[in-house]
């Protein structure tokens, strides 16, 4: 059987949402790192004044079935960050250092060694989980190797699957007007910006989406 069906199947008969109304989708949510110790993420529309182009929030009245989450991090050479910029920008999977090469960007490899939690309707679905867990170094690397340049080889990260650094969550629904809080606990005040730099965290779930629920 699709595992996409099986999946459905058992959202249907744990939640009770009808299938025909669950809806392959994600939701992603950016911050943007400056000096802080904790990086806290909104996945709900209302929370954001000004969303960045990437992010895909959840709507007032829409609900979401979470069965994965993945992290990532992005860097853009910029203090204010264009639209294309956002848009051509790479989700990395690891502190690659041939990217991060910035006196306080170096220190995005301590989120790797911090904890995330999420609470739902201050109720703590995930009290503390290992950010480690999401750490993904791929075989083939990006490089600044001079024989590669020389010979206009250009070699970047590999991405071998669509779900790479994403980690299964027990299913639960949530929704746009619950009071959600996630966050990166970091247990110190930590460094990431440097000038003419933006580095953001990326906080992706996939699952499945349930329009206009609450209407």
């Amino acid at each position: 059987m699709n595992s996409v069906i099986a999946e459905k199947q058992y959202i249907t008969s744990k939640l009770g949402v009808p299938y025909e109304n669950l809806s392959q989708s994600y939701l992603r949510a950016e911050t943007a790192l400056t000096t802080t110790s904790v990086i806290p993420f909104y996945l709900q529309r209302g929370q954001v004044a000004s969303p960045i182009v990437t992010e895909n929030l959840l709507e007032l009245n829409d609900q979401f079935v979470l069965t994965h989450v993945g992290f990532g991090l992005k860097q853009i050479a910029s203090d204010s960050p264009s639209t294309q910029q956002h848009l051509n920008a790479q989700v990395l999977t690891y502190a690659d250092t041939n990217t991060f090469t910035g006196t306080n960007a170096a220190n995005v490899a301590g989120i790797y060694n911090t904890n995330l939690s999420f609470t739902i309707n201050r109720r703590n679905f995930i009290p503390s989980f290992p950010m480690r867990s999401f750490l993904r170094v791929p075989e083939t690397q990006t490089t600044t190797n001079a024989d590669y340049t020389a010979s206009g080889i250009k070699q970047t990260n590999s991405f071998p699957n669509g779900l790479y650094s994403f980690y299964p969550t027990e299913v639960v629904l949530i929704d746009g007007r619950q009071t959600l809080d996630i966050q990166i606990n970091l247990g110190a005040s930590v460094a990431f910006d440097d000038a003419s730099n933006s580095i953001y965290a990326v906080l992706e779930f996939r699952g499945y989406l349930i329009v206009n629920a609450k209407s």
